[in-house]
Order: structure tokens, then C-alpha cells, then sequence
């Protein structure tokens, strides 16, 4: 899939600092045969934050096809 076009096509369903918290949403949703999408993105540059603690530095923001948002919000 065109990296451009994710937002056209899947709405973001959950977002963390923690890439575990992440990796057990996406194991939840794919167990019901959601396919999910992971981008991630450096808090620092969209908040212009100086001194921020490493732990929050990256953010994480998953992902699911429009048509199985609904589910996938109940499931996780």
C-alpha cells in the first residue's frame, strides 16, 4: 500500500509511547483476523519539546482498515 494513501483507507484505533503496549494491541486485533497498520513518529519534532524523557520521545499509532474500526475499538 502507497504509504500516502493509509489515511484514505484506515483510521488510527489506538496510540502509545510503548511499543509493548503496541505489539499486544496488534497481536489482539490480528487474532481476529484485523489487519493493522503501525507508523511511528518522533513526539519531539510535532511538539517541539526540549529535555524530554528517551521513553517518550517516539510515538506510536496503530492503525486498522476503515470497515473494521468499530471492532477493533471494542476488541482492544
Amino acid at each position: 500500500m502507497d504509504a500516502c494513501f493509509y489515511f484514505l483507507t484506515h483510521r488510527c484505533v489506538f496510540s502509545s509511547y510503548s511499543m509493548e503496549t503496541i505489539k499486544s494491541k496488534v497481536r489482539i486485533l490480528e487474532e481476529h483476523g484485523i489487519k493493522t497498520l503501525l507508523k511511528s513518529h518522533n513526539s519531539n519534532q510535532q511538539t517541539g519539546a526540549f529535555g524530554q524523557l528517551p521513553e517518550y520521545q517516539i510515538a506510536y499509532d496503530l492503525y486498522v482498515p476503515n470497515n473494521d474500526f468499530e471492532l477493533a475499538k471494542a476488541l482492544i
